[in-house]
């Protein structure tokens, strides 16, 4: 078999690099790297991933041990490699916003020309990291309830599959709370809905103040909550969901001249075994209209004989 190769078309493409990288002043070699980076940083919009390939194009020109990036604005902070004694350190910033601080790390002192290797390539990644950081806000901001600051009802559904799928696969608990404010109707018919809007803001602060930090609190839709705790089994989640009860019937509620007084009632569930997420939220889910069933300022963890009872009783 003979293979052939179109000779002409492949010294065409090397003369036309060859001409660019002239005017250019740089290498040919050198050329190429910069445009396959450039291919590859537009390819995503995931903060990780755009770093990641601008981190692995950057150690082939300058040695490093360790990266790390920082957003604080929405709390990012990306860690690479491993962080050594030596850094230098970039704020990077687009039409004057600032858009993260990337910091590389090694053993021993950077020279100042492999420093203005990384800044040159830097110019590389702004524009990317910048769209990138645009799209993880818009996607942050769609997942976050404006009133209250906390996550809503689509970052809960995300959330949840999530972490059913993990509790089922390394075999580790999960419980799940649903949480609904005692005749909070009443609160916007009496005082209005400026007044109702600050019970929810200053209820959403009440909960998350009893709360771990890897517990998530979501906004579900008017005044019903959501908690996902994970590494929590059912007597543990109860226990939870009693001290947030107890808090809030001891919370008084302060706005301006007026104080009131809250109640809540609670449903608990636990993920068991074929469980999926829309099961667990709807065991949940029936656990809290059987707590609001039974006089509200209750926490009723799910049962089946105590849902199959209630479901017989209203037939």
């Amino acid at each position: 078999m003979q293979t052939h190769i179109n000779t002409d078309k492949q010294n065409t493409s090397l003369n036309s690099a060859s001409t660019i990288s002239d005017q250019l002043g740089i290498a040919p070699a050198e050329l190429q790297q910069t445009l396959k980076l450039a291919g590859l940083l537009q390819t995503s919009l995931e903060i990780e991933t755009v770093l990641n390939y601008f981190l692995d194009a950057s150690h082939e020109r300058v040695e490093f041990d360790g990266a790390q990036f920082d957003y604080a604005p929405m709390s990012i902070h990306l860690q690479f490699g491993q962080k050594k004694r030596h850094t230098c350190s970039y704020r990077l910033k687009l039409a004057g916003e600032f858009i993260g601080e990337l910091v590389f790390s090694r053993r021993h002192r950077f020279a100042e020309e492999e420093m203005e290797i990384l800044e040159n390539m830097l110019c590389q990644l702004i524009y990317p990291l910048r769209n990138a950081v645009w799209y993880q806000r818009a996607v942050h901001s769609a997942q976050m309830d404006p009133l209250t600051g906390i996550q809503n009802r689509t970052a809960m559904a995300t959330t949840l599959q999530r972490e059913v799928d993990l509790a089922h696969r390394n075999h580790t608990p999960l419980s799940l709370i649903v949480v609904d404010i005692d005749l909070f109707k009443n609160i916007n018919d009496q005082y209005g809905h400026s007044i109702g809007d600050a019970v929810l803001k200053e209820f959403s602060r009440v909960i998350s103040d009893n709360l771990r930090s890897s517990d998530i609190v979501f906004r579900y839709g008017g005044e019903e909550f959501v908690i996902l705790l994970t590494g929590t089994p059912s007597d543990d989640v109860v226990l939870v969901a009693d001290r947030i009860r107890e808090s809030v019937q001891n919370h008084p509620f302060h706005f301006e001249d007026l104080e009131l007084s809250l109640t809540a009632s609670f449903g608990t569930a636990s993920l068991e075994s074929g469980d999926t997420s829309d099961d667990l939220f709807e065991k949940a889910d029936t656990a809290l209209y059987k707590a609001k069933e039974s006089g509200r300022n209750l926490v009723i963890p799910y049962r089946k004989e105590i849902i199959m009872k209630a479901a017989n009783n209203s037939k």
